[in-house]
């Protein structure tokens, strides 16, 4: 079973990590959020307090069942789930899998597009890198995650999210890269769901090819499309202006 917090009551709405992080991420935005909804954030395999189970590959489609099991433990047969990069990945995931339990979904700062093979050789070398040299990759890798222009005025916030990623396991980042690199094109899945889809992304964002993304979904009905001037890390980098756009966005979810 996933490490999980749970607070609040109401609409239940499940959070779910990205690469590097664990559910405190989320502390903000859940206990905001759980003034009104019944709020779940989980660890993801390798993340946080779980454990990977010593899997060499965790791909989105097994994170998504172990979040099932969560979704099952708790009785839950209805969610909204939120997911911010890889946590997002997983989320597309769970929506193609359980369609039938998914209100609503939003990819924060994450896409709907695989990686593109020059992104498939670069988490391959990172896989490898990340175990023999674990701080240095996360000292050069996490602050690129940030608006550039910003970096010398974020200290704090890069060294909150290097603590994030420092309790992450060595095999459990492994995994995961190994496992972003294999998953599939799931713009589809966002066409298909007759629910509503929020999409928020970061201006500045160099981990996600926002153009492309923008493309593949202009014509969805169910979108809604947010851009904030930040990079990849909405929640440090701008973490009011993220959650009030969630928190409308909730209100529209039936």
């Amino acid at each position: 079973m996933l490490y999980f917090t749970e607070k609040g009551k109401g609409k239940a709405v499940v959070l779910l990590h990205g690469f590097l992080e664990n559910s405190r991420m989320w502390k903000y935005f859940q206990d905001e959020l759980s003034k009104r909804y019944r709020v779940i954030a989980i660890d993801l395999p390798g993340h946080g307090k779980s454990s990977t189970n010593s899997k060499d590959v965790n791909r989105m489609e097994y994170m998504a069942e172990k979040v099932n099991e969560v979704l099952e433990y708790l009785h839950l047969d209805e969610v909204v789930i939120i997911g911010h990069s890889m946590g997002g990945y997983v989320a597309l995931a769970f929506a193609d899998q359980f369609k039938y339990k998914v209100q609503g979904l939003g990819l924060f700062y994450s896409t709907t597009l695989p990686d593109d093979e020059a992104k498939k050789e670069q988490r391959l070398k990172a896989a490898e890198v990340v175990v023999k040299n674990p701080k240095e990759f996360f000292r050069l890798s996490i602050p690129n995650l940030f608006a550039q222009n910003e970096v010398p005025n974020l200290s704090e916030e890069i060294q909150q999210a290097v603590s994030w990623a420092e309790e992450s396991s060595l095999t459990g980042i492994s995994a995961a890269l190994k496992g972003m690199r294999l998953r599939q094109d799931r713009t589809d899945v966002v066409r298909d769901l007759d629910k509503p889809v929020l999409i928020i992304t970061g201006e500045f964002d160099n981990a996600i090819k926002n153009a492309e993304l923008k493309k593949s979904i202009q014509d969805f009905q169910n979108v809604s499309l947010f851009e904030l001037p930040t990079g990849h890390m909405g929640m440090l980098e701008a973490p009011k202006e993220s959650l009030e756009i969630i928190e409308q966005w909730l209100q529209g979810v039936k």
